[in-house]
């Protein structure tokens, strides 16, 4: 649905404003990464919960409050945003602060509601969230040709969608006993590895509309866009399974731990073969004529956001084990960065940098991964093999 407001807006508005938005939105994912990956460590820690499960209203209030000061301060940093994206208008500002705030508030429910499994109630609501999103993002863009419709659309969106999910826990925790604090080993492991990785989503994505003319950073915005459906259909499938890796880790089993990354990776790498394939045809479908120079970008990206899908799942895995190897996309980070600084000359060589860092992590990350399972094995097995000798 997300996707559709985004191939609704791009009909109405210039693509220099689209690009504006997009960049934004970026930008504002990236500032509430530190907080919003909150949400696997509550997932973890609340699937492997047994007898006892985990208090989780503090952190939700904790996380509105500073949601609240981000509003508030978010005028604060106007100067700063318009130097950087080239934008004006105090809506701008406002919307921005909203949304961040918005994706704050949603992790502690959002990943108590996965780790509980409540598959079904999450998808509903994340998706009511996404049609409100595309409702106001359409009306309000039909009206003005500026960077503000899609800006209302995404903050009211999430919004509404962290206040359901919010409502959605308070239904569902009555029905056990918060007796366990969240871990902050978890939390801290959590913000910091997944900062690293969603970092490299959004770096390329604000460097594109930095760096380049504003009808090229639409393009790049445009190609962003529906490469991302590589990413977000394996994160989709990975955030399913990582109840079930989480248990597996927890009782030393590794067998959902292969199951679930064969899964993945098959997603990742069929969605980014058919967009690859068929990317004229998808920008066709997806944007308008003005659109079709985003197929060299679109390609490359499409394998840039299916690693960083398979990363997800790593990622995850990794926070399982409370392994230090979560830090690893930092490094992914450290090279995009590095990358775009020096190579920045038009939207496919952003791409190629994005694509540069992401399989710079994957292969990084992988490693550690099958790493720590067969470290994990072999002291199974030693410990089987110490019992039998016991006995």
């Amino acid at each position: 649905m997300n996707l559709a407001a985004n191939v609704v807006v791009s009909r109405l508005i210039p693509r220099t404003a689209y690009g504006a938005a997009s960049s934004v939105l970026a930008l504002a994912a990236l500032l509430a990464i530190p907080l919003t990956s909150i949400q696997p460590a509550v997932t973890n820690q609340v699937s492997v919960a047994r007898k006892a499960s985990v208090r989780l209203w503090r952190p939700t209030l904790i996380a509105g409050g500073v949601g609240c000061v981000i509003v508030g301060a978010s005028r604060l940093i106007a100067p700063a945003l318009d130097r950087l994206l080239h934008l004006s208008g105090s809506w701008v500002v406002v919307l921005f602060g909203v949304y961040v705030a918005s994706i704050l508030g949603e992790g502690v429910p959002r990943g108590a509601l996965v780790g509980m499994r409540r598959y079904l109630g999450v998808a509903v609501i994340v998706t009511v969230g996404a049609i409100v999103r595309l409702g106001v993002a359409t009306i309000w863009s039909s009206t003005s040709s500026n960077a503000v419709g899609p800006l209302a659309g995404a903050a009211i969106g999430e919004l509404l969608t962290a206040g359901l999910l919010a409502f959605g826990l308070r239904q569902v925790a009555g029905r056990r006993d918060g007796t366990t604090p969240l871990r902050l080993d978890s939390l801290r492991l959590s913000a910091a590895g997944f900062t690293g990785l969603l970092s490299v989503m959004s770096i390329d994505t604000i460097a594109a509309r930095h760096w380049l003319s504003g009808p090229a950073s639409g393009l790049y915005s445009a190609a962003s866009i529906a490469g991302s459906i590589a990413y977000f259909l394996s994160t989709s499938a990975a955030v399913a399974l990582f109840p079930d890796v989480a248990k597996g880790v927890d009782a030393h089993d590794g067998r959902a731990f292969w199951v679930g990354l064969a899964e993945v990776t098959g997603l990742a790498a069929g969605t980014a073969l058919v967009l690859g394939l068929a990317a004229p045809l998808v920008l066709r479908v997806v944007f308008p004529a003005g659109y079709a120079d985003a197929r060299l970008p679109l390609i490359v990206l499409s394998g840039s956001y299916a690693a960083l899908g398979i990363l997800g799942y790593l990622v995850n895995h990794q926070l399982a084990h409370g392994a230090r190897t979560i830090l690893l996309p930092w490094l992914g980070a450290a090279v995009l960065i590095g990358a775009v600084f020096a190579f920045h000359g038009s939207a496919t060589t952003v791409a190629l940098d994005a694509l540069s860092a992401s399989a710079v992590m994957l292969v990084l990350m992988l490693t550690a991964s099958v790493v720590l399972e067969r470290r994990a094995t072999t002291r199974v097995g030693t410990a089987r093999s110490a019992g039998e000798r016991a006995k």
